[in-house]
């Protein structure tokens, strides 16, 4: 006997239904936080400080010990550079009775042999004097600076007031550092008619 095709089983496989999932329960939401957690974070960042502090700490004492050294180094420096201008002053004053010695000599036109041996010392002396870094001080027609020179006349010149006209004494400088002023005189402007005459009537 032939079946309709309406009342023939459907046989095609249908989708499985799954029941559904009831939401499980986190436990974790229930845990109380643990006050030993709490306790650790505190005292790290305790730590945490401290180690901050030493640091800025070891910042300036390293700051502190490096300008030490540049002190000492600069002290040490200056010992070595002007530690004998006491000697190199007295043996200035040896140079100025050598060069006296020589102007006299050739003035009175003695022994050339003498002169020659005087002026060999007095060049080894400059020598030695240049070598530790003495100078001469070049005042002649600079303006007289109170730290280079010393003034002891004040001559009318037709010069710029206050210009070094003419050398006393040579002064000398030691590594950049005065050892013995110059002593000096200085041009001054000529006194004009009427100041004169007030000078005069003062008298």
């Amino acid at each position: 006997m032939i079946v309709p095709e309406e009342s023939k089983p459907d046989l095609a496989p249908r989708p499985e239904v799954k029941p559904a999932k009831s939401p499980k329960h986190d436990a974790r939401r229930d845990e109380k936080p643990d006050p030993r957690l709490a306790e650790l974070e505190s005292g790290l960042n305790a730590e945490k400080a401290k180690a901050d502090d030493y640091l800025r700490r070891l910042q300036y004492l390293q700051a502190d010990f490096e300008n030490y050294r540049k002190r000492v180094e600069k002290e040490v420096g200056d010992s070595r550079r002007f530690g004998n201008e006491r000697l190199l002053s007295e043996l200035l004053v040896v140079n100025d009775e050598l060069e006296l010695a020589l102007q006299r000599s050739k003035e009175a036109e003695q022994d050339s042999v003498l002169i020659e041996g005087v002026d060999m010392v007095h060049k080894r002396l400059q020598g030695l004097l240049s070598k530790e870094g003495v100078k001469k001080i070049e005042s002649v027609g600079s303006k007289f600076t109170p730290d280079l020179h010393e003034a002891a006349l004040a001559i009318e010149s037709d010069q710029e007031e206050g210009t070094v006209i003419e050398e006393i004494r040579i002064g000398y400088l030691l590594n950049g550092k005065v050892l013995r002023p110059s002593i000096v005189k200085v041009a001054e402007k000529h006194a004009t008619g009427e100041s004169r005459a007030n000078e005069g009537e003062s008298e």
